[in-house]
């Protein structure tokens, strides 16, 4: 089951999620037929977003992040968690091979492919009391998605942050396993930088955090891992993670109907259907011209 458990650490001088998203990432794969590339972008994506969204309170709330790379052949990456733990993302476009072209070679890596640069934008989708949604924009570290996380806590929201993203593939490109996991220092309190710094390299060096996954490691024994022997760390919450998307029959309809009769009439000449298709969930919902009118 996929999860997100969220930690104190280091005597209450920082905080720590643990995301598990391996079932999503293999209905995405599945639903977008995902190439072994766009499944390793749209999973750490994914993993990232459910790390956001482990700081919030209800399910109205969501965090949104788009990685819109520059000069690769993947446009962008998108992912969605809310606080219910409800997550979906995809990647434009889904698959590489549909726009390289013949000799082309595939790229070694997700920042390859994403261009190694662009803008990393963040959503947070709060209630309207709460000051409603808002934007921040941040550029690309490398397009490998954990760091530019990473580099977005840091520098946009001024909060010293070490992460890590990864998904782990057969041989035949399934799935094998995939989650993420976040570490940040608490406001007001002193954490070393040689803390940080002993946390990022073993992130870096030795996590390898779809692997652990994979051979059944436990978010506890991950964090313990990542803590090492310096103070304490505690279980905070835990939170079911899972595939939801939020398109509905009457959202598809209202965009239809938001045409108007003669783009519509046109679209039902040329097409012979009136259909729309989440780009979320690659569902196709078919609508009858004197419904979508009407309404």
């Amino acid at each position: 089951m996929d999860i997100l458990a969220h930690y104190h650490m280091f005597d209450y001088r920082a905080r720590c999620a643990v995301a598990v998203t391996t079932e999503i990432l293999r209905e995405l794969q599945k639903r977008h037929k995902l190439d072994p590339v766009t499944t390793i972008a749209v999973g750490r994506a994914v993993s990232c977003a459910a790390l956001l969204a482990s700081v919030l309170k209800s399910g109205q709330e969501y965090v949104h992040t788009m990685f819109a790379g520059e000069g690769g052949l993947l446009s962008k990456v998108i992912a969605e968690c809310n606080g219910e733990g409800h997550c979906r993302g995809y990647s434009v476009p889904p698959r590489l091979l549909d726009v390289m072209v013949a000799g082309e070679e595939a790229p070694a890596s997700v920042g390859e492919a994403l261009g190694g640069k662009g803008l990393l934008t963040v959503t947070r989708g709060l209630p309207m009391e709460q000051g409603g949604p808002y934007n921040a924009v941040s550029a690309l570290e490398n397009g490998e998605i954990a760091s530019d996380i990473a580099r977005y806590l840091t520098d946009s929201e001024q909060i010293p942050s070490a992460v890590a993203a990864g998904v782990k593939l057969a041989s035949d490109g399934s799935v094998l396993a995939a989650g993420g996991v976040l570490v940040q220092k608490l406001g007001g309190v002193v954490l070393d930088e040689a803390e940080l710094t002993a946390i990022e390299e073993r992130m870096r060096q030795h996590l390898a955090i779809s692997d652990r996954i994979a051979t059944g490691q436990t978010s506890d024994e991950i964090v313990a891992f990542l803590q090492g022997s310096t103070g304490q760390y505690g279980l905070l919450m835990t939170r079911p993670l899972i595939f939801k998307c939020t398109c509905s029959h009457e959202k598809m309809m209202q965009a239809l109907s938001a045409l108007g009769e003669d783009e519509l009439n046109l679209i039902l000449k040329e097409t012979g259907k009136l259909a729309v298709r989440c780009q979320y969930c690659a569902e196709e919902r078919q609508f009858r011209l004197a419904e979508v009118i009407k309404h």
